[in-house]
């Protein structure tokens, strides 16, 4: 019996660096930008109450990367006070 070797599996690229992820992450940005009207440092604070550590700082620069999780987004809204996601 002769054992045959075969070629490895493709490596799998992360869905994050799908093409189509850049649109939508911009599509998420803008709006959590507008549901904040650019007041980082309000939704550090009630973040904060709620008990997720972040700066002002931070959560600008996590809005600016735009790869946040769905969690995050939800976790913003219920801070700010919002039902329903325009």
């Amino acid at each position: 019996m002769t054992l045959v070797k075969s070629s490895p599996p493709p490596k799998a690229q992360p869905r994050k660096d799908a093409p189509i992820n850049a649109e939508y992450q911009e599509k998420a940005k803008a709006l959590l930008r507008d549901m904040i009207e650019g007041d980082y440092a309000m939704l550090a604070e009630k973040l904060n109450a709620m008990g997720i550590e972040i700066t002002a700082r931070g959560l600008e620069n996590k809005i600016s990367r735009g790869g946040f999780s769905a969690a995050f987004l939800l976790q913003c809204r219920d801070a700010l006070g919002l039902q329903v996601i325009r």
